[in-house]
């Protein structure tokens, strides 16, 4: 259903079509993928999942020195990244292996 304002150009943003950046980010990905095991030496089922960064942590060596340079006067000390280009991220999809009932018993 195209829109009548155009292509990418929602009247209703609140509506999930094709002209909603909603409908353009959402990705389908398979909940198994057969791909070569290490262990096993030959291609078996592994469960995926998609990783995400984990938090922060505020007592890394890099983040302690970062804050203490910007602490005082003096402002932004180091370089703050603009030229950001994509406007969509690959999700990184982690692989497990599935242990089948058949190598359990």
């Amino acid at each position: 259903q195209e829109s009548r304002f155009g292509p990418g150009v929602c009247p209703d943003s609140s509506l999930l079509h094709r002209c909603s950046p909603c409908y353009r980010t959402m990705v389908n990905i398979p909940k198994t993928r057969n791909t070569y095991c290490r262990k096993c030496k030959k291609h078996t089922p592994h469960k995926v999942s998609q990783y995400k960064t984990g938090k922060a942590s505020l007592s890394a060596q890099g983040k302690r020195r970062y804050d203490k340079k910007q602490a005082g006067f003096g402002g932004q000390t180091k370089p703050v990244f603009h030229k950001k280009a994509k406007t969509t991220r690959r999700r990184e999809a982690r692989t497990s292996m599935v242990a089948s009932t058949a190598e359990l018993s």
